[in-house]
């Protein structure tokens, strides 16, 4: 009974998660009256109408690239500056406490109440409409929680093998690369998925301060709306093609990712 109830749980949960990305994708394979259709229609013709005019715009495939190259940068950016900040938060005991509530702190100023200033510095910079303010922002909004991740994971290392490679006269950058990165690197690989995840869903900043050869994917997707209404099919269709490269991402790091997450669960 135990588990058939935990099963039911889980069922119901996974039903909750997945209903509405399984509706959007319906309605990319379908006639936009088959979607407003009332009671909804669970068997309809299938349409590629929506794919056809999300092509049909040659600047489309430009924003996916857009959103691809900020996506890399900014997690590769991330990921370099938070695994060295973490192990030195780490191994510091005075100081480090406080630097980790600083960053907690940053973390929790609510995305919109910044987006004035950012817009303002960006246009006195003359960065606006470009990737670099687009990687800076999204590697600040990203970073506190990177290093609090892999701090995480990195304080699940037994304290035996640093002091040996120190014994060994290994200095700090070599246990850094060549002991505590190779073992942590399902915790790290974890993280790197989650800053993916964060860094290609941004919308607020990109809609802010892009308008033109930077545009990203998900500020394209408000492009479907027209004076005649919302193109149903076709917002869908743009909608899974900008979630794709998402579920490919982590189906790859996904060996990784559960590495990462249990870390530390058997000592």
């Amino acid at each position: 009974m135990r588990k058939v109830l935990i099963l039911g749980s889980v069922s119901i949960l996974v039903f909750i998660y997945l209903f509405p990305y399984t509706w959007m994708v319906l309605s990319a394979f379908r006639y936009p009256a088959d979607t407003l259709s009332l009671p909804p229609k669970l068997i309809f013709e299938v349409s590629l109408d929506g794919f056809v005019k999300v092509f049909r715009q040659s600047t489309f495939g430009l924003y996916l690239l857009n959103s691809l190259f900020i996506t890399v940068c900014s997690v590769a950016i991330t990921m370099l500056i938070a695994t060295p900040a973490a192990y030195g938060l780490v191994r510091v005991s005075r100081g480090g406490s406080a630097f980790l509530l600083t960053l907690l702190i940053a973390r929790m100023i609510p995305a919109i109440a910044l987006v004035v200033p950012v817009y303002i510095i960006g246009n006195l910079t003359r960065q606006l409409d470009t990737y670099q303010i687009m990687i800076v922002v999204t590697v600040a909004f990203n970073l506190p929680f990177a290093i609090w991740m892999v701090r995480g994971f990195l304080l699940d290392l037994p304290a035996n093998l640093v002091d040996a490679a120190r014994i060994d006269g290994a200095s700090e950058w070599q246990v850094l690369t060549q002991v505590v990165t190779p073992l942590s690197r399902g915790g790290i690989f974890a993280t790197a998925v989650f800053v993916f995840v964060g860094a290609w869903n941004e919308f607020l900043f990109a809609l802010i301060l892009t308008s033109g050869k930077t545009t990203t994917a998900t500020v394209a997707l408000l492009s479907f709306r027209t004076s005649q209404g919302i193109e149903w099919d076709t917002i869908s269709a743009g909608a899974f093609m900008v979630s794709l490269p998402v579920i490919i991402f982590a189906f790859i790091m996904q060996r990784y990712l559960v590495e990462g997450l249990t870390m530390g669960a058997v000592k």
